[in-house]
């Protein structure tokens, strides 16, 4: 029975709560700053949000609630965007297709290089600067999970799930951090430190890592270990900056500014 999504966010409190637990070490991408960017370096580019120069690229968001605010200072360094004062047990940072649930929550959902075909552009890392400003709550099982989904043709059920967590944070991030997924899109296994499931939650095979990576609908960063469950509903106030996605081949992008 594939999992059904009744909610926008639904999916990051099923993975809390029935995902299996993976822990990684995963190492850093390169980066670099100043402004939204494509830069190449011999064969590998990096496409970088840094809202500094007036862009949105991805429509990033932790909440449907409240105001998404792109802040003009304060950032790793700069501008950078901000949601606040909203409640939940499983805070996330998420960039949704137009694919995911049509119908509902529309205005949320852009076609990015966030989601999308990432076999074919061949990413290899997915990098983000992320601020703790308040925490409505943590504990000794919290760390920060890289989470990707692709939807039926429906785009309510889900085909594959795959998650990539980093280590366990016992307090909570507090200002800038620096946090690195290896994604390896091409590669022809499920590489190291994911877990990757079919919708049924049977686990994914070889076969069909590359299949499920030509179409990402939906990208989350979360601060949460999937197969845990959390206490306290308080008040979050999150920053995120530098949103990086290096590749290899494919098109280059073009950046420009979201609606």
């Amino acid at each position: 029975m594939k999992k059904l999504l009744t909610t926008f966010f639904s999916m990051a409190l099923s993975a809390a709560v029935l995902g299996a637990g993976n822990d990684g070490d995963n190492g850093g991408a390169e980066v670099a700053g100043g402004g939204l960017n494509i830069i190449g370096s011999g064969t590998t580019n990096t496409f970088i949000e840094t809202y500094d120069d007036g862009t949105d690229v991805g429509l990033w968001h932790c909440s449907l609630s409240v105001p998404r605010i792109i802040e003009p200072s304060g950032g790793n360094p700069g501008a950078y965007l901000q949601q606040g004062g909203f409640s939940t047990h499983v805070p996330i940072w998420a960039s949704v297709s137009t694919r995911y649930q049509p119908g509902f929550n529309d205005t949320y959902k852009i076609d990015s290089i966030y989601t999308g075909d990432w076999a074919s552009l061949g990413v290899t890392s997915l990098t983000a600067d992320l601020n703790v400003i308040q925490a409505g709550g943590w504990g000794p099982d919290r760390a920060v999970t890289l989470e990707l989904l692709q939807m039926d043709d429906t785009g309510f059920n889900v085909n594959y799930d795959a998650t990539y967590t980093l280590h366990t944070l016992p307090k909570p991030p507090v200002g800038w951090h620096k946090f690195s997924f290896r994604v390896s899109a091409n590669s022809a296994t499920i590489p190291h430190g994911w877990v990757f499931t079919r919708g049924d939650g049977s686990p994914g095979t070889d076969a069909e890592w590359s299949l499920f990576l030509h179409r990402i609908d939906l990208t989350s960063i979360g601060y949460y270990k999937p197969g845990f469950g959390y206490v306290g509903f308080g008040a979050w106030i999150l920053g995120i900056d530098n949103i990086e996605i290096a590749f290899q081949g494919g098109p280059t992008p073009s950046p420009t500014a979201t609606p």
